[in-house]
């Protein structure tokens, strides 16, 4: 009869350390899930992380290929300014020269015309000398109409001159004062 009770303890204390081993087993088990579902949130928090890093960084280089386009706009802005600059010079240039070219001409026209003058008045003369008589007075009133005809001439190419220089400011964009005045003094 002891024995029997002695196995039935022992049976019972058998089936109590199975349970303590069940439960130790279910404690590990939870602790274990427990340390997943930490782990699991940790990937999360580092994913999140890299995430806003990733994001940053193509901020970043989004912010610099918009950098660089600004400076190409501005630099291809430069130098088309550049370029615009350079051919009104030019144009300037071609304007100065051409004005240069006509007053030369304008020049040598009225030198022709002062020799021709010369050569006449001293034929004039030479005859004058001959005849000493009433053609002085007809040679002085030819020579008077000849120089108004010069006269009126040269009002026509001033005129003509004054337009031209009209139609080129229309032309070319206004100047500032000061370039302004200085043309007109180089000019002079």
């Amino acid at each position: 009869h002891r024995d029997k009770k002695r196995d039935k303890e022992k049976v019972k204390e058998k089936e109590k350390a199975k349970e303590k081993e069940k439960e130790r087993d279910r404690d590990k088990e939870k602790e274990r899930d427990r340390d997943k579902d930490r782990e699991r949130e940790r990937d999360k928090e580092r994913n999140k992380e890299k995430d806003r890093e990733r994001d940053k960084e193509r901020n970043k280089d989004r912010e610099r290929v918009r950098d660089k386009d600004r400076d190409r706009d501005r630099d291809k802005d430069k130098d088309k300014d550049r370029d615009r600059d350079k051919d009104r010079e030019k144009e300037k240039d071609r304007e100065k020269e051409k004005d240069r070219e006509e007053v030369d001409q304008n020049k040598e026209k009225e030198d022709t015309e002062k020799e021709g003058e010369k050569d006449r008045e001293k034929i004039k003369d030479k005859e004058g000398d001959k005849d000493k008589g009433g053609d002085k007075e007809k040679d002085r009133d030819k020579e008077k109409e000849k120089d108004g005809e010069k006269e009126k001439e040269r009002e026509r190419e001033k005129d003509r001159d004054d337009k031209k220089k009209k139609e080129k400011r229309s032309r070319t964009p206004p100047r500032s004062y000061s370039s302004s005045r200085r043309s007109r003094s180089s000019s002079r």
